[in-house]
């Protein structure tokens, strides 16, 4: 039956991620304690009252397809939410779409807008599924190489060499996985001139816009002047309220940019879960504390990170400002990003993600995510130290 599998199937790689995941759990199986660093979840229960607010839907027979974009109480929901916090106005009857997580929204975006040939430029490295969804669509990733020196952030220059006559859209993602890197309200004045001198479309990811730290700020590229009409907006609820599993995520922008892609929606997915939405309804209508807990607990984790990488031999690491990764490099030592990841699985039984997953930018360095308890990452940080110190005897 080999013969019988698309050419689309057949070059795209299963997910490296999900490839540590399966090995580090079958390690487990057999008794060793890993230390799980390699997946992107929050380690925290979804808050209790948006848990309340999905059973009840249940108990009052929520069960059922919605809508096609979602229940309107939701989209409503997300409107007010962007334009008190994002400082976006959206129409919830026509500008918003819920979808299955935030992965699905980007399918869509990109099924919606990508034709045969097309370019879409997005940062390597990035986020692993967007150059695979890209590819799926037809079209070509087009990548722009983040720099240690410059922070990890996506440079305007660069980005305007690669726009050629076939790009179709730019990809932002701030706050930046893998990096942590946030754009700062003058990176993303420069990129909207650019999107708006080459009449590009910006679809900008921010799911992590609530993990914040520092002096960081998130500021969406839609507020910025006329750039409503050139970016489509994605955001969900897996990160900031720990609901991953939940899977609900959407799509937000002017009603013309959003038609095309409840098209692609209604093909693929019909409608997010009933009663999963009636708990994104909770989530962005009542108190925000848990929210404000959580990114206060990653931060400390984030400083204990930052200063044990920083006092290692060989390792260096630029401090994140957003999400909950961090992307130290291992350039100094002879190996390369996947061989180090097994190393560490196998001998330190620290599980992570090789740079390189993230595209050839990502090459000798390790995604490490703290979003593990603070006593994970001591323990991880305590094995880390020792594997270097028993390797960098013979690999230097």
């Amino acid at each position: 039956m080999e013969e019988k599998i698309s050419e689309r199937a057949r070059n795209i790689p299963f997910s490296s991620i999900r490839e540590v995941f399966d090995k580090a759990a079958k390690l487990e199986k057999e008794g060793v304690d890993i230390v799980h660093m390699e997946i992107g979840r929050p380690d925290f229960d979804t808050p209790q009252h948006i848990k309340e607010a999905a059973i009840t839907a249940l108990k009052d027979g929520q069960v059922h397809y919605t809508a096609n974009t979602g229940i309107l109480e939701l989209r409503k929901e997300i409107a007010n939410k962007l334009k008190n916090d994002n400082h976006i106005t959206v129409d919830p009857e026509n500008g918003v779409v819920v979808t299955v997580g935030c992965k699905e929204a980007v399918l869509d975006v990109i099924l919606a807008y990508v034709n045969e040939g097309d370019e879409v430029i997005i940062p390597d490295p990035g986020w692993l599924e967007y150059q695979y969804i890209v590819k799926i669509a037809g079209g070509v990733p087009v990548p722009v190489t983040l720099k240690e020196e410059e922070d990890f952030l996506m440079s305007p220059a660069d980005i305007e060499a690669k726009i050629t006559s076939k790009t179709k859209l730019l990809l932002i993602n701030s706050p930046h996985n893998p990096t942590g890197s946030v754009l700062s309200k003058s990176h993303l004045e420069k990129i909207a001139d650019i999107a708006i001198r080459h009449n590009l479309i910006v679809v900008s990811d921010e799911i992590y816009e609530k993990l914040i730290y520092d002096d960081a700020e998130h500021i969406s590229i839609a507020s910025l002047p006329n750039m409503s009409e050139h970016t489509i907006v994605i955001n969900g609820f897996s990160k900031a309220y720990s609901m991953d599993g939940w899977r609900l995520g959407y799509v937000a922008g002017e009603a013309t940019l959003i038609n095309p892609i409840k098209k692609m929606h209604q093909y693929n997915t019909s409608s997010a879960t009933s009663f999963a939405q009636y708990g994104g309804v909770a989530a962005y209508k009542d108190d925000q504390k848990a929210v404000c807990e959580m990114v206060k607990s990653f931060d400390d984790r984030r400083k204990l990170i930052i200063s044990r990488l920083k006092e290692m031999p060989g390792v260096d690491c630029v401090g994140p400002k957003g999400a909950f990764y961090v992307f130290p490099s291992f350039k100094t030592l002879n190996y390369s990003s996947k061989e180090l990841a097994v190393l560490l699985l196998e001998e330190a039984q620290i599980a992570c993600v090789p740079g390189s997953a993230f595209g050839d930018g990502g090459e000798g360095y390790i995604r490490l995510a703290y979003s593990t308890s603070y006593e994970n990452i001591e323990k991880a940080m305590d094995r880390l130290e020792l594997f270097l110190r028993e390797k960098t005897k013979y690999n230097y």
